[in-house]
Formats: C-alpha cells, sequence, structure tokens
C-alpha cells in the first residue's frame, strides 16, 4: 500500500469493523461482510458475526445490476435493442398498451408494469407444483398498471421480463446467459447463481411456505419459483465478489460492455424518458440503467454521485467514479425473520465513512 493511503485506509478499516462489529451485536443481522476500495486501493475484507471471508450472501435485488449488464451485452451484440418495442420478440407484448413498451423502460422501471408478479403464489396456494413454461407465461399476461413512459414504479415484474425477454430472443437458458456473457468475464469465482449451500449465510426461516431455513437458495419468492437465478434475484457473492464487478463498473466494464452502452447505463435516464411526468420528488432517487442514483439516505451525505443498488435481504453495492470509491456491503438481515432492522442504518454508517477516508 502506497504511504499516502496509510494512515485513512487504517482508520477507515477500524472504524468499518466497529461498525459492522456493533450491527451484529445490534441484532441488525447476524453474518455481515464488508470490501472497500479507496481511490483504487482494495482493503482487507472485513467480517463479523457468524461469517468469514469466504461466505456467500444472497444478493436479492443487487441481483438486477446482473441483469442489466447482461441485457446489455445483448443490446450490445444486436441482439436486442434499447428502444424498440420488446414485442418484436416477446410475442405477449405484440398488440395493446404492452406493445409499447421498450427495453429501456423495464431496466428503468418506468414500462408501467406493477413492482410485483403474485403467479407463485397462485400456484402454491392452489398446491400446484411450479412449472417454469407456465409460471413464464403466466409473468408475461401481466397487465400494465400505466402507460409505458409515464411514471416511475420499482418492478421486480420488470426484470424478469427482461430475462424471459433475453431467453426468447438467445434460445438459452437464463443462468447460461449470464455466466457466458459476464460472470466469465470478471476476474473471480466469487459470484455465482449456484452457490454450495455450506459456503452461504441462511435468510429466513419459512415455514409457512414449506421452505425451512432458506440457505443456498434464493430468498426471493418470485425468483424461486423460476427456478432460482432470475432477472430480479438469485445472484449470490461474497464481499470481495461483488467488489470485483464494482471495481469493473468503476472502470466502464472494459472488454464486457461498449464505452457508449456502459455510459448509457451510468447517466441520469428518468428526466428523458418521463418528460413532463417526472417529478424529481419521486422516487426521491435518480436512476440509470440498472443502476440507482444518490439514494439516500443508504448512500451516504457525500454520495450524491455514486451508482449502486440495495437487496432486501440485507445487501447493497456503490460506485462512486467521482471519488473513486467501492463499497461492497453484505449481510443476511432477514435471518431469522425480515420483520428485524431493514439495515439502512449500516448502510448509511458504512458509507460515511468509507467517504470520509476517501477525503483524506
Amino acid at each position: 500500500m502506497n504511504a499516502p493511503h496509510h494512515f485513512p485506509a487504517t482508520a477507515t478499516r477500524r472504524n468499518l469493523q466497529g461498525l459492522l462489529n456493533q450491527a451484529v451485536g445490534d441484532g441488525v443481522a447476524p453474518a455481515v461482510g464488508c470490501a472497500v476500495a479507496l481511490r483504487g486501493v482494495e482493503l482487507p475484507v472485513l467480517t463479523a458475526g457468524d461469517a468469514s471471508v469466504d461466505t456467500f450472501y444472497d444478493l436479492a435485488s443487487v441481483t438486477k445490476l446482473f441483469t442489466t449488464v447482461t441485457a446489455l451485452i445483448l443490446v450490445d451484440d444486436g441482439v436486442l435493442d434499447l428502444d424498440a418495442p420488446v414485442g418484436r420478440r416477446l410475442p405477449a407484448y405484440a398488440r395493446g398498451p404492452k406493445a409499447a413498451v421498450t427495453l429501456r423502460q423495464l431496466l428503468t422501471h418506468t414500462s408501467g408494469l406493477p413492482s410485483e408478479w403474485r403467479g407463485w403464489h397462485t400456484a402454491l396456494s392452489q398446491g400446484r407444483s411450479f412449472e417454469r413454461g407456465a409460471l413464464i407465461a403466466d409473468l408475461l399476461a401481466t397487465e400494465l398498471e400505466a402507460a409505458p413512459g409515464t411514471r416511475f414504479a420499482y418492478s421486480c415484474a420488470g426484470f424478469n421480463t427482461i430475462m424471459a425477454l433475453a431467453e426468447h430472443a438467445t434460445k438459452a437458458p437464463w443462468g447460461q446467459l449470464v455466466k457466458e456473457r459476464l460472470l466469465y468475464q470478471l476476474a473471480t469465482d466469487g459470484i455465482t447463481g449456484t452457490p454450495r449451500i455450506e459456503q452461504c449465510a441462511p435468510t429466513e426461516f419459512q415455514p409457512g411456505l414449506g421452505r425451512g431455513l432458506v440457505r443456498g437458495i434464493v430468498h426471493d419468492e418470485a425468483a424461486w419459483s423460476l427456478g432460482g437465478l432470475s432477472g430480479n434475484a438469485g445472484m449470490f457473492a461474497t464481499a470481495d465478489g461483488l467488489r470485483v464487478f464494482g471495481m469493473a463498473l468503476l472502470e466502464g466494464l472494459p472488454g464486457i460492455l461498449s464505452p457508449a452502452m456502459a455510459a448509457q447505463m451510468w447517466r441520469s435516464q428518468l428526466p428523458e424518458i418521463l418528460g413532463s411526468n417526472f417529478n424529481p420528488l419521486e422516487p426521491g432517487y435518480g436512476h440509470g440503467l440498472g443502476l440507482r442514483i444518490n439514494q439516500q439516505p443508504s448512500m451516504g451525505a457525500d454520495g450524491i454521485e455514486a451508482r449502486g443498488h440495495g437487496g432486501f435481504t440485507g445487501t447493497s453495492l456503490l460506485v462512486d467514479r467521482s471519488r473513486g470509491v467501492v463499497v461492497s456491503l453484505l449481510s443476511n438481515r432477514v435471518n431469522p425473520s425480515r420483520d428485524g432492522d431493514d439495515a439502512t442504518g449500516l448502510r448509511k454508517a458504512v458509507s460515511d465513512v468509507v467517504y470520509s477516508g476517501a477525503s483524506n
């Protein structure tokens, strides 16, 4: 480590370890991992509670970043188009109001689709097993709640629709697409859609769904019903593995996306897409393609140029090119129940400490 970075990095590491220890002690999560980069310098991975540097965490909606990059790779390859109607590829979107939906809208939650698709619950409540083809057909039959391009509404259903679009266009399974197009291009084995159970931090105890203690299998019920790794959830990573992906984002995803496509992912999209319907107070943060921008309070007071995403299970990735910061913060805050702390306070505190270190 270069001398100018030594003291700030040491102080940052010490302060971060204190926050992680406190989070476990306060019952925020039984396991926490954190991997940080400051101005290109990678700090040692920190852990607290029932975790090691090799622990894999269910990333939940941080998975949407991998979905975004995979979809944009297909755009670069000419397989998909950002602004053409997805109905050109998906027959279920070929007519009616959905005929105007585009991939750009799906990636920015402006398609008009509802937040959730509950087909999995219908199947479960009727005692039917999960049949993926039928579930995908049910997903694609989801009606819009608003005209495309007229509102922002966070939609897991939209990201599973991106998965269905990519599968239909390529005739390849989603997990194979993500691995071959994206994961194999990253210098890490710390990211996977098929983790070894014994390496995973457990998530929620769900006896009501017949699942018991969920471990090594995606927590999100929609993704679970669709077989695991899906458009909205299902990726697992170690803290360092997710940092590797964050560093690639910081550098513009060289060798993965074209510079023009990486720039599209990074820039604010909502004012242009929504036009006169844009409300800067809703959702309260900016949005690129897949990436949230300056989401407060979790990105910290100094994170006004930060991009990233959080996950319901207590995970998050923050990347800030202007400050040379990457923060991979992983926890299993839903263990044993989702009714506890939502980890926003921990995310903010970690971000504030990291930005303080980046300023020194």
